[in-house]
């Protein structure tokens, strides 16, 4: 998933909805990055903010782009840094080990409506996994890599976990991977939505939980096992479980799970790519 040199007009030409440039001003710089923030069309045409964070490399390599890892939120009307404020220090932390390659994360925030926007993965899955105004908007306003599944991967930490799993499950053929973080699953809406994904594609997925989050491991197997019996592209979803973390404090544990998301995220996009 390493930066590749710019080439002029690659990314709007792999859309599938107009190119739309958006004035984002800076609000930060967390993580060693800088955070940015716009107002983006969501799916139901009704503006809502929209949260960049550009690794330190996007300043220091003028000619490069990135691919692109977005962000659920859990919460209507929040996008996910402000539930999970060290998102961006566990995703620099993995940069600055080697071990992970740099890429942009997007945070849109949530649809109101509703006081969980990721339970409305059950019923309507692809409505959350494509965002199709989001990936134009990004991929015109910065240096990213086209979108797609070599280079577009997705993420939920606790209550956006769920949307991250129907994201890369529902469309593998536009997020090339997904990781969601301790969270709780339909195991059963989940499956189906596997099932219904195009033909052709395989989902790659990481479920990740402390060790002591015995609920959330359950959560976890229970959707892997679903998902190996399940019917079509279902069962051919790469699902990884990752239960080695423990650390002092749940926020230190999160912490550490972010960090190892993202270095799921960049290796599954370096060998899709």
């Amino acid at each position: 998933m390493a930066p590749e040199a710019a080439a002029p007009g690659a990314a709007a030409a792999a859309t599938t909805a107009p190119a739309a440039v958006s004035r984002f001003d800076s609000v930060g710089h967390p993580g060693g990055g800088e955070l940015l923030q716009s107002a983006v069309l969501g799916p139901d045409g009704r503006p809502r903010n929209v949260r960049v964070w550009l690794p330190p490399q996007y300043a220091k390599e003028p000619s490069a782009r990135f691919p692109v890892v977005v962000m659920h939120a859990a919460a209507p009307r929040k996008t996910a840094d402000a539930e999970v404020p060290d998102v961006f220090e566990g995703i620099g932390s993995a940069l600055q080990s080697g071990k992970t390659r740099p890429f942009i994360l997007v945070a849109p925030e949530a649809p109101n409506g509703t006081a969980h926007p990721c339970e409305l993965v059950a019923a309507a899955p692809a409505a959350v996994a494509d965002d199709a105004a989001l990936r134009a908007t990004v991929a015109a306003s910065f240096r990213t890599l086209p979108p797609g599944p070599a280079s577009w991967g997705t993420l939920g930490v606790e209550g956006g976990a769920p949307c991250a799993a129907a994201a890369g499950l529902a469309r593998p053929d536009l997020y090339g991977a997904a990781a969601a973080v301790s969270g709780r699953y339909d195991a059963a809406a989940l499956t189906q939505t596997g099932a219904e994904a195009p033909a052709g594609s395989a989902a790659k997925l990481l479920l990740a939980a402390a060790k002591a989050d015995t609920a959330g491991l359950d959560a976890a197997r229970k959707l892997q096992a679903s998902l190996k019996a399940g019917p079509g592209p279902a069962a051919k979803a790469d699902v990884r479980i990752s239960d080695n973390v423990q650390d002092y404090t749940p926020d230190r544990e999160r912490l550490r799970l972010v960090r190892q998301a993202a270095q799921f995220l960049a290796e599954a996009l370096a060998k899709a790519s």
